[in-house]
């Protein structure tokens, strides 16, 4: 060591020498920390720098979608619907005093606790202050696509509903039905309810003995929606 410095450099020169072993776990650490990161990176899709793929956003309004559905097939004290009662039973399959009944029914379940897709019916304020899709809408969206066998957003220009927000109120619609009429009017027919069948298929087509065909499932559909708006 110097006498007239008393730093001793040599042992600064040997510093890399003391803290090598830290430093290599501290660079090992580090090259599996961006390896975990690029394999994340690689699972989401992308690097980080690649550009973002957003949801596009549309517009729809659907305070006028349902404001024109009301006028069109339902109409109030006010006035009479657009289209006539033969016209909502061609688009909806039903008449327009059971669709009320079936809706008035899911609105009224009142079941405690009431399962997630019996509220999902019932109007609400969502984040923005904006009132969600009245349940007229929701329920018809779910009834076309079963009454049409179509795609979830064929409708989406009439109704101004989403794809993904069509199939939740076509798989809401079925779970509440399965809930509301399963015990009285979809359960496994009785060897009374068989005769019965027959005596009224008889009397209605003059054809005996012919259950499973397609003029009988027609006439159980009629009688079911009957037998619904009259309970």
């Amino acid at each position: 060591m110097d006498p007239n410095n008393p730093v001793d450099y040599d042992t600064y020169d040997h510093y890399d020498v003391y803290f090598q072993s830290d430093y290599d776990r501290y660079t090992r650490d580090y090259e599996a920390y961006e390896h975990f990161v690029a394999l994340c990176e690689q699972e989401a899709g992308g690097s980080s720098s690649d550009p973002k793929r957003r949801r596009t956003y549309i517009p729809r309004e659907r305070e006028t979608a349902e404001q024109r559905l009301l006028e069109d097939y339902f109409g109030n004290d006010e006035f009479e619907p657009k289209y006539p009662e033969e016209k909502f039973r061609r688009r909806y399959r039903m008449s327009s005093t059971l669709f009320n009944k079936i809706v008035n029914n899911i609105l009224s379940y009142d079941v405690e606790p009431i399962p997630e897709y019996f509220t999902y019916f019932k109007p609400r304020y969502d984040a923005t202050g904006r009132l969600s899709i009245g349940p007229i809408l929701k329920c018809t969206s779910a009834i076309r696509q079963l009454a049409y066998d179509t795609a979830p957003d064929a409708f989406d220009e009439y109704l101004q509903i989403a794809e993904r927000t069509s199939r939740e109120c076509l798989d809401n619609f079925t779970k509440c039905i399965h809930v509301l009429y399963v015990e009285k009017f979809l359960r496994k027919p009785t060897a009374a309810d068989i005769e019965k069948t027959y005596q009224l298929h008889e009397q209605k087509h003059g054809l005996p003995g012919i259950l499973g065909s397609i003029d009988l499932l027609i006439f159980l559909r009629d009688f079911l929606c009957k037998k619904i708006v009259n309970s």
